[in-house]
């Protein structure tokens, strides 16, 4: 293969939240995957001419965008580390381990601070990005939070003895704080959920078009948006829209999420994907992060929460339960590299009422596999994601027209 060809095709990825959680998970499995001549992830091909350019020849960037630079710098290391001793347990002087030793030559961890409760910290990440690269192929949206301030574990014990799956996939025993505000004066969950991730989606769309021609992928270039198998539509369309009444605003921000993205979708499709995106959905099930680790302490109740978790997925199998983040990310991967022939489906088969939604799942012995549900606009308030999305990109005009501002200096009642 023409190495001087691959060049031009490098893949420069953006992870949100990548020094923790499921996007570390992403980074890893990233750098495994690629650093194979066939990336598992990668499959299945979809024609003859599906198949994968030498990652090893073209380089793979991932910018890992981070509030937290000391936590960002401290992850890196362990990437890196990790890579290394991959590689160094190949055997030598095998193709493997040639193809593996090159892509390490061309692989880069790049670390950008981005805090996406501020809506300054976003431009100012889109600013940066732009003046040091000259297109993006990949935009995971991965960072999320919730406001939960303990555990309710006599409403646990409720649900468990209900239904020991609803109790893992859907727990009402999280108890969450409500009207949390962001220095820019937005609800707290909603800036960082969905608003932020807009915005910065916003900003890096010249250099997200610029990929299918900058690149030479010719394909468009990937926004993944990572949902939840938690979602509620729990929040009055009208007057709580940014989430700062409901009890549930993470749920109800994952549910928000997905309408919106099936109206970007929907946008897409309609101009015949002019502007060179390609939006993509998907969750990671249930996994270890810092969010459940944080409401339950001691760490005793960590180690019970696992053994409860494993209990249920072996007896109920309950199907989302992954016990790392490495393997949480299945899906993450996946969509990233497959064909996008195989992730969206012919124009014939597409619509523009649903999109698929893709999800890591186990099976009860712990064996990942790849799942895949359809979501659908919201019945009783069909026009919900249009509704959002229009509000979203007003607020983002609102901001971008008010320049640095001071805090709660923009009208933010749209």
């Amino acid at each position: 293969m023409n190495g001087s060809a691959d060049k031009d095709r490098r893949l420069i990825v953006i992870v949100t939240g990548a020094n923790g959680g499921v996007g570390f998970g992403t980074c890893h499995r990233l750098l495994v995957q690629l650093s194979q001549v066939q990336p598992p992830d990668a499959l299945p091909r979809v024609t003859s001419t599906d198949t994968a350019f030498e990652f090893a020849h073209a380089g793979l960037t991932i910018i890992m965008a981070c509030r937290d630079l000391k936590r960002a710098e401290a992850a890196r290391e362990k990437l890196y580390t990790l890579i290394d001793e991959r590689i160094m347990s190949m055997l030598q002087g095998s193709s493997e381990h040639d193809y593996a030793v090159k892509f390490r030559e061309n692989l880069v961890l790049a670390i950008h601070r981005l805090d996406l409760s501020s809506v300054q910290s976003v431009l100012d990440f889109g600013a940066e990005i732009s003046q040091e690269y000259p297109y993006i192929s990949h935009l995971i949206c991965n960072a999320g939070l919730a406001t939960y301030s303990h555990v309710d574990f006599l409403v646990f014990l409720e649900q468990f003895l209900q239904s020991p799956r609803r109790a893992v996939e859907s727990p009402r025993c999280n108890v969450q704080k409500s009207g949390v505000m962001s220095k820019d004066g937005l609800g707290f969950v909603w800036q960082c959920n969905i608003f932020g991730h807009y915005v910065l989606f916003r900003t890096l769309q010249p250099l997200l078009s610029a990929s299918s021609e900058s690149s030479g992928f010719h394909t468009p270039a990937r926004v993944l948006w990572i949902s939840s198998i938690d979602v509620l539509p729990a929040y009055d369309t009208k007057s709580d829209w940014q989430l700062t009444k409901t009890k549930d605003s993470y749920q109800a921000s994952k549910f928000q999420l997905e309408l919106m993205i099936l109206e970007l979708s929907r946008r897409s499709q309609q101009c015949q994907n002019a502007e060179g995106v390609q939006h993509l959905l998907l969750h990671p099930g249930i996994s270890p992060t810092s969010i459940a680790s944080e409401i339950l302490k001691p760490e005793i109740l960590r180690y019970l929460m696992l053994a409860a978790f494993f209990v249920i997925r072996l007896l109920a199998g309950c199907r989302y339960v992954n016990f790392s983040v490495y393997h949480a990310a299945l899906a993450t991967v996946h969509v990233a590299l497959a064909p996008l022939a195989a992730l969206v489906g012919p124009p014939s088969r597409s619509t523009s009422s649903t999109i698929r939604k893709f999800g890591t799942e186990s099976s009860r012995w712990g064996e990942e596999r790849l799942g895949c549900t359809e979501v659908t606009a919201w019945d009783e308030h069909p026009d919900e994601g249009k509704l959002l999305v229009d509000r979203c990109e007003g607020l983002y005009q609102t901001f971008l027209k008010a320049g640095p501002i001071s805090n709660n200096a923009v009208d933010t009642s749209l």
